[in-house]
C-alpha cells in the first residue's frame, strides 16, 4: 500500500501545487504555548516534546493500523494520502527556481540572491560576495531543500508508516519553535540514516566516480550535519573562482536539480520493486 499511497501523493502534489505556498503551523504554536516549555528545566521540555510530537505520530500511526476490512483499507489509504500531502506541502518549488534563474539571466545578482534567501532560507550572513560564491551557496541549498521537502519525511514514512512522517515534520516545527540544542541533535538524528542513503542516491544517478568514495566516507560519520553530506558528495570539487563561467551556471544548477529529481525517482522505483517482490 506504501507505493499506492506515494504515487497517489506525488501526483496530487504535481497537481494542486501553489505559487507561495506556506504549510500553516500556527495550530502547533498556540498548543506549544500551553506547556510554556521555556519556563521549564529539561525533564518539562521533555514531556512537552513528548506530548507535542511522540503522542500524535503515535496517535496517527495507531488509528491508521486499526482500520481493517475494505471500507477500512479505503480511508486508511485516504488519510494516509492527505496527511502525506500535508506533510510535504504544495510549494511550487520550480516556479520558484524559474525566478531565480530569471534574475540570474538578467545579471541580476543582487536579486538572484535575494529570490534565493526567500525560498532556499540562505541567510544574509552567507551572501555572496561574487556570483561563484552565489552560485555554490545556492546550489547546495537546492540539495538541502530537496532532502527538507521530500527525501527526509519519504524515508520516515517507509520506515515507520504515517505517523513517523508526521512526528518527523513535528520534530523540525518543535525545533523551530523553542530551539532547544537537545532538540536540534534530535533533528540531526533523525536525518542521519536519510541523508547517507540520499548521498549513496545522489553518486548512483550522478558523478558516481567522484561522489561513491565521498558517500561511502560519510556512512560511518556521526558528526557531520546532513547539508554538509549532501553537498560534498554532489561536489566533491568545487570550481574555482577564477575557472567560472556565469553563462555555464544556469546549467550546471538545472543539471542539480534534475540530480535530485532522478533521485526521486530511483527511490520511488525501489519501492515499486519491494513492494512486487517482497509485498512491502
Amino acid at each position: 500500500m506504501k507505493f499506492i499511497v506515494l504515487l497517489f501523493t506525488v501526483l496530487l502534489q504535481k497537481q494542486t501545487k501553489q505559487q507561495g505556498y506556506k504549510r500553516k503551523r500556527t495550530w502547533f504554536s498556540r498548543l506549544s504555548s500551553f506547556f510554556k516549555a521555556n519556563e521549564k528545566g529539561l525533564s518539562g521540555q521533555v514531556v512537552a516534546f513528548a506530548c507535542l510530537v511522540i503522542v500524535p505520530g503515535l496517535v496517527v500511526g495507531l488509528f491508521i493500523d486499526s482500520l481493517n476490512g475494505l471500507l477500512g483499507n479505503l480511508l486508511a489509504l485516504l488519510l494516509q494520502v492527505v496527511l502525506l500531502l500535508y506533510i510535504l506541502g504544495r510549494d511550487d518549488f520550480s516556479q520558484r527556481f524559474e525566478a531565480y534563474k530569471a534574475c540570474w539571466a538578467r545579471a541580476d545578482y543582487q536579486g538572484a540572491f535575494e529570490c534565493a534567501s526567500g525560498f532556499l532560507g540562505i541567510k544574509d550572513s552567507e551572501q555572496a560576495k561574487n556570483p561563484c560564491q552565489l552560485h555554490q551557496a545556492v546550489s547546495k541549498a537546492v540539495i538541502y531543500a530537496w532532502f527538507l521537502r521530500f527525501f527526509v519525511f519519504i524515508f520516515w514514512y517507509l520506515a515507520v508508516g504515517v505517523g513517523g512522517a508526521f512526528a518527523t515534520l513535528l520534530s523540525y516545527w518543535f525545533y523551530r519553535e523553542f530551539k532547544y540544542e537537545w532538540a536540534k541533535s534530535v533533528v540531526g538524528a533523525i536525518e542521519w540514516l536519510p541523508s547517507r542513503l540520499l548521498a549513496l542516491t545522489t553518486a548512483l544517478a550522478g558523478d558516481f566516480t567522484h561522489s561513491f568514495p565521498q558517500a561511502l566516507k560519510f556512512m560511518l560519520d556521526f558528526q557531520t550535519p546532513a547539508n554538509e553530506v549532501l553537498s560534498k558528495t554532489v561536489f566533491p570539487e568545487l570550481t574555482p573562482e577564477d575557472k567560472f563561467d556565469c553563462d555555464s551556471a544556469d546549467d550546471l544548477l538545472q543539471e542539480t536539480n534534475q540530480l535530485m529529481f532522478r533521485s526521486a525517482v530511483i527511490w520511488l522505483l525501489l519501492v515499486a520493486v519491494l513492494t512486487v517482490f517482497a509485498g512491502f
